[in-house]
């Protein structure tokens, strides 16, 4: 199973526009953060979590040419609008990439990318070819891989993380029950929003993921969906052993 981070940056991405704070004038590619998104390849299939606003810029960054299915965390805009960028790979490959996400995750994106319904743009492969298909909160397979919700909160909104094998992705929590929590056991890599140093009241800080990370106990943490508060060299020397900051092309291998 291969991971590639593809994005590790807030809705804003970072260089923040306007900024000339530290962390958007450094010339440290760490703190260069595109919209936070993940690929994974497994099981012969390739599986994105999230299309950020970013993702044509990712996939030519990282030299990747396919998607067979996406996960969705939510239907925020940082993490849905580079849905319309698949329409190049269902062209190219000639076929239809599933979608998966909550009920409401899918009714919002159906209002957004309404168009991907017109019959006469499907049959001239004028618009992603897709195929939405609604999870609940429990385990599902996409072909051979089995995969694991994790709810979580993202302010007042329920949202999934992603378990897959020893491999969790949870971005723009708040909040996580002791009853999800038991689903990031035994992991080998933890990938979990920490958004900056000060409180925030729809993602976890720094300080509450580290703590998530002591109580799930992965060997391995990286934090991502970092803002511009961020300085990477300065924050990632002071962090517990076991835990990083995630950066953009961040690659594991499990």
């Amino acid at each position: 199973m291969k991971v590639i981070l593809l994005g590790t940056g807030t809705s804003q991405g970072v260089p923040v526009i306007g900024c000339n704070c530290e962390a958007c004038t450094s010339s440290n590619p760490k703190d260069k953060r595109l919209r936070t998104s993940a690929y994974i390849e497994t099981d012969g299939q390739i599986i994105l979590i999230d299309t950020s606003i970013d993702f044509r810029q990712q996939m030519l960054k990282n030299k990747l040419t396919d998607v067979d299915n996406v996960l969705y965390t939510h239907h925020h805009v940082d993490h849905i609008y580079g849905m319309d960028d698949l329409r190049m790979i269902t062209q190219k490959y000639d076929k239809f990439i599933g979608l998966y996400g909550s009920e409401k995750t899918l009714d919002e994106m159906k209002i957004t990318f309404r168009y991907v319904f017109d019959e006469q743009l499907i049959k001239y492969k004028s618009v992603p070819l897709v195929k939405f298909n609604a999870i609940k909160n429990e385990k599902f397979r996409i072909n051979k891989t089995e995969i694991t919700p994790v709810e979580c909160m993202h302010g007042n909104l329920k949202i999934f993380g992603y378990r897959i094998n020893n491999f969790a992705y949870l971005t723009d929590c708040s909040a996580i029950s002791d009853e999800e929590l038991k689903k990031l056991e035994g992991l080998k890599v933890l990938v979990i929003n920490a958004l900056r140093i000060r409180p925030h009241p729809t993602h976890f800080n720094l300080q509450q993921a580290i703590e998530i990370s002591k109580r799930v106990k992965p060997k391995r943490t990286c934090f991502t969906h970092l803002t511009h508060d961020i300085l990477h060299d300065k924050i990632n020397s002071t962090l517990p052993k076991g835990t990083e900051l995630a950066y953009d092309g961040l690659e594991f291998n499990l």
